[in-house]
């Protein structure tokens, strides 16, 4: 029968759906097409040409569980951050996909907002 509903343990959102471990709210079907870069060298990119993007999120999510590695190293920004800091925050995350994009997403938002900062000083 259970507890009524007033007394029950409420349920922790999850990040992360019932049937896979890609964060929700992801749209990973042809998220490419609405990328604000498409077309530029990924050479050239910045972390400025991912704020505001559309799909940072997914690009992001792509980058950390796809693994976008060129031999030993992960290549080129991608949602924001730079290829390194991904790869020093998925050290410091335990190997953790989940937990790697959560530290990633926090990172490109820290440096997009200290980049506005400096601007208006």
């Amino acid at each position: 029968m259970g507890l009524p509903p007033s007394t029950q343990p409420r349920r922790q959102r999850s990040l992360t759906s019932n049937h896979m471990s890609t964060p929700l709210g992801l749209d990973l079907k042809r998220w490419w097409a609405k990328a604000q870069c498409k077309g530029k060298a990924v050479e050239s990119l910045t972390k400025h040409d991912c704020w505001g993007c559309p799909v940072q999120r997914e690009c992001l999510w792509v980058a950390i569980a796809d693994d976008d590695r060129l031999g030993d190293h992960p290549m080129f920004i991608r949602g924001g951050v730079a290829a390194r800091k991904r790869e020093e925050l998925w050290w410091w995350s335990d190997r953790d996909d989940l937990k790697t994009y959560v530290a990633c997403l926090m990172e490109a938002e820290r440096s997009e907002f200290a980049s506005q900062r400096r601007r208006k000083s």
